[in-house]
C-alpha cells in the first residue's frame, strides 16, 4: 500500500483562458456553461458570449469547448436612457 500524500490526490489538468480580459484557470474540457458557472453567472438572460471574437449561440453553450489560451468575452445587456 502506498501511503504517500500524492497517492490519494487527484490531479486535474487545467488551462488558462481570458474571461473579459482577466486570466483565469479552468479545468480542461470546460464548456461555456461551466465557465459561466465558475464565474457565478447564474442568470443567463440578456447575455451574449464570444470565444475569440466569434459569438456562440446560447443553444451551443453546453457543447462549446473552451481551449487553452481562448479569449472569452461575456457581454451583459443593460437598460438605460
Amino acid at each position: 500500500m502506498n501511503d504517500s500524500p500524492s497517492a490519494s490526490r487527484t490531479i486535474y489538468k487545467t488551462m488558462n483562458i481570458l474571461i473579459n480580459g482577466q486570466a483565469t484557470d479552468m479545468p480542461d474540457n470546460s464548456t461555456i456553461t461551466s465557465v459561466l458557472q465558475h464565474i457565478e453567472q447564474h442568470h443567463t438572460g440578456g447575455i451574449a458570449v464570444a470565444i475569440n471574437d466569434m459569438v456562440v449561440p446560447k443553444s451551443q453553450w453546453s457543447d462549446s469547448q473552451i481551449s487553452d489560451g481562448d479569449k472569452v468575452l461575456i457581454i451583459k445587456a443593460s437598460q438605460g436612457g
